[in-house]
């Protein structure tokens, strides 16, 4: 409660943050829902939106359709397509809007971040439908679902949200009045492992036959999970983890709700970082780094797939000692971090600042602070830039900090 309250406090205290208090409003829900209807046959998903009791609240919708992917576009109402997108005036409850997408998409010439085949379809739930701006009545707020029609033979799908019926979820969006599915979905004949960590229900889920061990996947989580509460503090209601092999790109990738993993990538590699924690660290912080700082959301990340299973137990000090020398090393070139997108090398170098801001900050404070603190007043920010990240650590520490004032962080 004490690292709550001070989060709060020391956002309230950031100049960047200045918010002007609402009058409360009386909330007049309305009923959305999305169904998807994914046929294999085509590398396609029939998607319709559909707007139920309540739908006069809403006024107008603006949508951004890629064209090569978005065909067959059908509506009720006032419907204008431009070149880069669309303008929908729905006619009030039973509106639907409907269209086909296509899901696969190459990540680059040899790899895939969605893909379907007769068996199996992994998609993100923001490529399948276009971003959405709305304009609404005073208090309109959505209670949107998310519902499949799966293919013959397919046996189960998963998402990021709760499960409320058969292939049924309920979106659930903080933050947003138009609710819009976000996150990994995975669909096909499945093997899906499930279990609940504190208030958090994980699935691990993969195309059958696949390769990542889910048991030792969850093993991991159940040992590290209280460190991870011990870091981060609210965790979300769900996490879905997603895994294939060949040809899905070799890697992890994060969103709000769930993360993918390449079924290749080991859960601790040989220099002794997680990919498994570094994807968690990434969905349960939710920070991101605005206007070249990706370095704050990498370098958190990387930095608590460290420590996350040091403090667990799972790593001794001298490996610890290890694992950084070799990232200093590796980063050793390393003249800034205030780029647009962090190399891996970036990223290393990023890790050592904040073990170093950790150490430097819990020495000033005589332990009573730490990184750990920051970041959960980072998370309420999500969008953070590096004079934001200055001033939060600084009001932390209670004054200047040598580990900030350091030319990798200059413009």
């Amino acid at each position: 409660m004490k690292t709550v309250l001070f989060a709060c406090l020391l956002l309230l205290n950031l100049s960047a943050l200045a918010v002007t208090p609402s009058k409360s409003t009386t909330l007049r829900p309305f009923k959305l829902d999305y169904q998807i209807s994914l046929l294999p046959k085509t590398d396609q998903a029939k998607v319709q939106i559909t707007l139920g009791t309540g739908g006069t609240l809403v006024r107008e919708l603006n949508l951004r359709f890629d064209r090569k992917r978005f065909t067959a576009i059908q509506a009720s109402g006032d419907f204008q397509l431009g070149t880069s997108g669309a303008r929908w005036r729905p006619n009030g409850e039973g509106a639907t809007l409907s269209y086909l997408v296509k899901i696969s998409h190459a990540r680059d010439t040899s790899s895939f971040d969605a893909r379907m085949t007769n068996e199996w379809a992994i998609f993100r739930g923001d490529r399948i439908v276009p971003g959405i701006q709305a304009r609404m009545l005073k208090g309109a707020t959505s209670r949107a679902t998310l519902q499949f029609e799966l293919p013959a033979g397919w046996t189960d799908v998963e998402t990021g949200y709760a499960r409320i019926a058969a292939n049924r979820f309920a979106i659930d969006a903080p933050g947003r009045r138009f609710d819009q599915p976000t996150g990994w979905i995975i669909a096909g004949q499945l093997g899906v492992r499930r279990d609940r960590f504190g208030s958090t229900d994980v699935s691990i889920a993969a195309p059958k036959g696949g390769t990542l061990d889910r048991m030792a996947a969850l093993t991991m989580i159940h040992l590290i999970w209280p460190q991870v509460e011990a870091v981060f503090g609210k965790t979300p209601r769900k996490i879905l983890i997603v895994s294939a092999g060949n040809p899905m790109w070799r890697g992890g990738l994060s969103s709000p709700n769930s993360f993918f993993l390449h079924a290749d990538r080991p859960l601790v590699s040989e220099n002794s970082t997680s990919p498994l924690v570094h994807e968690l660290s990434h969905v349960i912080s939710g920070i991101h780094g605005d206007d070249r700082s990706d370095w704050i959301a990498e370098g958190i990340a990387e930095f608590y797939s460290i420590e996350i299973p040091y403090r667990a137990g799972g790593m001794t000090q001298d490996r610890q000692k290890k694992v950084y020398a070799r990232l200093q090393h590796w980063s050793r070139d390393v003249r800034s971090l205030r780029v647009g997108s962090s190399s891996g090398k970036i990223t290393a170098r990023a890790v050592l600042l904040m073990r170093d801001l950790d150490l430097e900050v819990r020495s000033k404070t005589a332990g009573k602070r730490s990184l750990d603190d920051l970041v959960h007043a980072l998370r309420l920010l999500r969008k953070v830039s590096t004079p934001q990240f200055i001033a939060a650590a600084e009001r932390l520490a209670g004054g200047p900090l040598q580990t900030l004032d350091s030319p990798l962080l200059r413009p």
